[in-house]
């Protein structure tokens, strides 16, 4: 990442949705060492939770976390009016709040069905919606949406086509003062090694979230300034 980009970032109040989310917890970090102030919001108070954001602050930042139901529209509004009580002001925000259900297509319930929608995609809207009308007075506001590819789940599958369809609509309908895009995350199977030499080569187990928080921060910086409803595959 170039210099200019990593100045960009500092003092710049950033939200990530999920910190729980592992995707989530390695953005909140990067952005935190990049100088941003973060909160991010958690689903629950868990002592998993409160590792996340003990690791935030021992970086020196200003680390904030919400716990709140981002399923619900009152969550949703909930998160961002802490985040306009704490610093009046909202530039950065990243969609990571992720739920993806183990039934097949026959077997997915209406439960299992509205879970992965108000999880996946309407926690989404309603929380950027809450936040846009905050974001709008700053400079250069930029949201990013986090979005899986995984063929073998329908019912998620659904949502998340639903989830980048939002990110395009959203901006068309708010360009040029926004820049919204997604990041996809494709499902990656693991490398095949019986013919490698065990000592030479390290099989990849998938996609390291911190590549995937790279990619975040790419479409958050200065340097994606030509990018708007982009979806950014990451493989």
């Amino acid at each position: 990442m170039a210099i200019q980009s990593v100045h960009a970032f500092s003092e710049k109040v950033a939200l990530v949705t999920d910190g729980a989310n592992p995707v989530g917890r390695a953005v909140a970090l990067q952005l935190a060492l990049l100088g941003s102030y973060v909160i991010v919001g958690f689903p629950e108070n868990s002592a998993e939770n409160t590792n996340a954001l003990e690791e935030l602050k021992s970086l020196g930042t200003l680390a904030n976390a919400v716990e709140t139901d981002l399923k619900t529209v009152e969550g949703a509004r909930f998160l961002v009016g802490e985040v306009e009580k704490m610093f009046g002001r909202l530039d950065l925000l990243v969609n990571t709040l992720k739920f993806q259900g183990e039934s097949s297509f026959l077997e997915t319930s209406e439960d299992i069905w509205t879970k992965t929608i108000n999880t996946n995609l309407k926690s989404a809207f309603f929380v950027t919606q809450s936040a846009i009308p905050l974001m709008k007075a700053r400079p250069k506001p930029a949201i990013v949406n986090v979005a899986y590819s995984d063929e073998q789940s329908i019912a998620f599958s659904a949502v998340q086509a639903g989830l980048i369809g939002l990110t395009k609509s959203l901006a068309k309908e708010f360009a040029p003062k926004f820049r919204i895009n997604c990041v996809e995350i494709s499902k990656k199977e693991n490398a095949k090694t019986e013919i490698l030499d065990a000592q030479l080569f390290r099989p990849k187990s998938g996609i390291a979230e911190d590549d995937v928080a790279r990619a975040i921060i790419y479409l958050l910086s200065s340097e994606a300034v030509g990018l708007n409803g982009q979806v950014l595959n990451v493989a």
